[in-house]
């Protein structure tokens, strides 16, 4: 625990630099994790010499010419772009488990719940999972409530759902584990009248979920259904808006912080309740964008399975390395690309309850490619699939399947649903994005 609390306040002190030293130290590490890569890893050296960049070249070209790399690359290469010695035996093993983070020798594999696509895998090492274990040191500092030894040991609160695809959930509760902090965790399958029985008697110092579900909390604080008082709400998964961040500040009088990870880095930056937009830690990542505002990514802590020029799909707005602000790390006004709604129905007692279409990340069918939700009616909804052409021969059987488990679990057998096969999902024409959810009885 020393360790980790030493490398939290070294991370903290960054916050004090200046830009321009964030920015040179972040530039210093890109070059070292590039040139690593280039010695340490078959793919990466093979590649750059496709690209007739060579080892001399690796501290003089300018880094927005080094190619980048998608999930489609990484998930063909893994192996080649893994740096120590994997057995694939072992990643096989690792895979068929329910488990999202599995520990293989010294490393920890995740992966992304191929809710858009096929899931690809990812390894950190232990010094790469320490830092971001660190990291929670820095991102609690800060607001109007501080974390004192009077609330040591430290409980959580968790909201999300439990299962495949939610890195950021998993790394923190095996975080908590070893600190000996205690925590429990709320699943948003389970039907919303049992949570009160889970969480009544526990007083978390930190709750922790999406903001949808967060706010679900708060509703039920509102109306005096519980009560609880957390120093520190951290949200993550699905963009914060400027109303819900107010209501959550306000109804758990607590410091709003609201966490940017995701799998491939499992900490990108943060926003808070006592500032404006969210800041990407360059200490922590080398950040850029491309021409249609998608995030790139370089991974600086972990060498298990270096990520260099990493685009990742999701959009940011205002995206300014040149921002000054309360701190020295490169600005963005928002995340806009990772939204989704929920789904209220009626359910089989006549109240209410939702379905969240990131827990049905969870839904796992070999040659389902994407889908998406639409709900007609307050007992309804149809869902859109794209194949793969590969796909299985009773890719129907197994969707409805899930789905059925889904809605027994939440009570909700009431609510009707179809299943179409189309060759391509429905289109915002305000956007031009193929939304998760589309609200039929709210749009019309």
């Amino acid at each position: 625990m020393i360790k980790m609390f030493l490398k939290g306040f070294e991370l903290l002190s960054h916050n004090k630099w200046s830009r321009e030293r964030v920015l040179k130290y972040s530039e210093r590490k890109m070059r070292e994790i590039v040139k690593y890569a280039y010695n340490s890893s078959r793919f990466y050296k093979e590649f750059y010499t496709e690209h007739g960049i060579k080892e001399k070249d690796l501290d003089v070209i300018p880094i927005e010419e080094l190619p980048m790399i998608d999930k489609d690359l990484v998930r063909d290469n893994f192996f080649d772009i893994a740096t120590g010695d994997i057995s694939i035996k072992d990643i096989e093993n690792a895979i068929k488990t329910d488990e999202l983070m599995v520990k293989i020798g010294k490393y920890i594999l995740v992966h992304t719940s191929g809710s858009t696509g096929k899931p690809c895998n990812f390894l950190y090492d232990e010094e790469g999972v320490d830092t971001i274990e660190a990291n929670m040191v820095r991102i609690s500092v800060g607001g109007k409530n501080s974390i004192e030894l009077k609330d040591f040991p430290i409980k959580v609160l968790y909201i999300a759902a439990v299962g495949s695809g939610y890195a950021a959930t998993t790394l923190a509760m095996s975080g908590i584990k070893k600190y000996k902090a205690k925590s429990i965790v709320v699943d948003i399958k389970e039907p919303i009248d049992t949570w009160k029985g889970k969480i009544e008697s526990f007083k978390p110092v930190y709750v922790a979920g999406y903001p949808s579900c967060v706010k679900i909390l708060a509703d039920m604080k509102e109306k005096g259904e519980i009560d609880i008082k957390p120093k520190k709400v951290i949200t993550g998964g699905e963009p914060l808006n400027k109303e819900v961040k107010e209501y959550l500040a306000s109804v758990f009088d607590a410091d709003i912080i609201d966490y940017y990870g995701c799998t491939e880095s499992i900490f990108l930056g943060m926003g808070s309740s006592w500032y404006e937009g969210m800041y990407l830690m360059d200490d922590m990542n080398y950040v850029e964008v491309d021409e249609l505002g998608r995030l790139i990514i370089t991974p600086l802590y972990n060498k298990a399975f270096p990520l260099i020029r990493y685009r990742l799909k999701d959009v940011v707005e205002g995206f300014d390395k040149f921002h000054k602000g309360v701190l020295p790390y490169t600005y963005i006004k928002r995340v806009v690309g990772r939204e989704e709604e929920m789904m209220w129905f009626k359910n089989e007692k006549g109240g209410s309850d939702f379905l969240h279409p990131l827990f049905i990340d969870d839904l796992d069918v070999q040659g389902l490619k994407e889908y998406q939700f639409v709900k007609t009616s307050e007992e309804s909804f149809v869902l859109n699939c794209v194949k793969f052409d590969d796909y299985s021969s009773d890719i129907e059987k197994q969707i409805r399947r899930q789905i059925d488990e889904f809605l027994m679990k939440k009570r909700l057998r009431n609510v009707r649903y179809e299943i179409r096969f189309v060759k391509e999902l429905q289109i915002d024409k305000k956007t031009g994005k193929a939304k998760m959810v589309i609200d039929y009885t709210r749009d019309r």
